[in-house]
């Protein structure tokens, strides 16, 4: 059977399978004929990306086979461009127009290297992303708001739902801890006093995606504890963020997720995060102490105390309004749409920008 040639004019690029679930809600609104998606990876990686996919009735290339067909996308969606092919990017390779699409705040260093002045068009969460962009890059930005959580916000009704294959208790309330991976991971320092919340909460881990092979370590220390779940496969935190009633976080940008969505938070603090390669002192990440309720490794054992207080969530929730209008543009539930409109304009949207 002969392989299906690339023909569409727009391009999804996917490097990892946990892309799926910051496209979908744009996937579901442009459908299944507006677009393809083009899979970059190890063969593991791009076979774990393709069942997602193909199982969701998209259409899915390899890297190379679409360059190799000598069909150009006039618009290729990113997150990031660090894979090369030959002398170029590899997403400048694939098509003409290039956009990146913003996957989180946190990790400054990350998300505003050089490597920005490969895109056309960047889409941002909201006016602080977006004013950071237009000093590091040349790139016209667009603010969209968070497009993979406006399901949240349009299905309120879902909001408290407990995913059935976690066997949560229904009678405890739910702490969602979603550690980031590598120096900057919170496990280490903090897997014990998390699962000492164990006897009074739910407490559900969510690793980074890319621990399960880069961060082996980690995980064999999760395996000490009997946490009520711990996930490290592909999962949406969408799911896990209706049913949390505090989030734990520390670095890079799930904690961002918990803010956008108005969740109880708090940080837990690796030292010298600032001195990072992908932080920096003025990263949001690093920032965000300055306002959200954080813990050090030492004060770990207050963990149990903070949760309770509920003076100290009341005070958290004005701090989190304040921080969401800063972050992020108003656009809670009709992200997706934003970036339809914007991929469908684009070359209006650079004329005037």
């Amino acid at each position: 059977m002969t392989a299906p040639v690339p023909s569409s004019r727009l391009a999804f690029f996917v490097h990892t399978a946990e892309m799926v679930n910051h496209y979908q809600a744009v996937w579901s609104l442009l459908g299944a004929d507006a677009f393809e998606v083009v899979l970059h990876g190890s063969h593991e990686e791009r076979t774990q990306s393709r069942t997602l996919i193909e199982g969701l009735g998209y259409r899915c290339h390899g890297s190379l086979d679409a360059i190799n067909s000598g069909h150009r996308y006039e618009v290729v969606v990113s997150n990031h461009s660090m894979f090369d092919h030959g002398t170029q990017p590899i997403i400048k390779a694939l098509g003409h127009r290039q956009v990146r699409f913003m996957y989180a705040l946190g990790k400054a260093r990350h998300n505003f290297s050089d490597w920005n002045q490969h895109y056309d068009l960047i889409l941002c969460f909201g006016p602080w992303q977006a004013e950071r962009m237009r000093q590091c890059c040349n790139a016209v930005t667009f603010q969209m708001g968070y497009p993979r959580y406006d399901a949240y916000f349009r299905e309120p009704w879902l909001q408290g739902a407990h995913p059935p294959d976690l066997a949560l208790d229904p009678t405890k309330k739910t702490v969602l801890w979603l550690p980031t991976w590598l120096e900057l991971s919170s496990i280490s320092r903090f897997a014990d006093a998390m699962a000492g919340l164990c006897e009074r909460y739910n407490v559900i881990v969510k690793t980074h995606p890319l621990s399960a092979e880069a961060d082996p370590e980690a995980l064999a220390v999760l395996e000490r504890y009997r946490f009520t779940a711990v996930i490290t496969r592909v999962y949406d935190n969408l799911t896990l963020f209706r049913c949390a009633d505090y989030v734990v976080s520390d670095y890079g940008g799930t904690a961002f997720g918990a803010l956008y969505l108005d969740k109880n938070l708090l940080l837990l603090n690796v030292p010298d995060a600032g001195r990072d390669a992908l932080t920096g002192e003025e990263s949001p990440d690093v920032l965000l102490r300055n306002d959200i309720v954080n813990l050090d490794p030492e004060a770990r054992w207050q963990l149990a105390d903070r949760l309770e207080d509920e003076c100290l969530w009341q005070e958290q929730a004005a701090v989190r309004q304040r921080l969401r209008r800063h972050y992020f543009a108003p656009s809670y539930g009709f992200s997706a749409e934003l970036v339809v409109l914007a991929l469908q304009n684009i070359e209006n949207i650079l004329k005037q920008g």
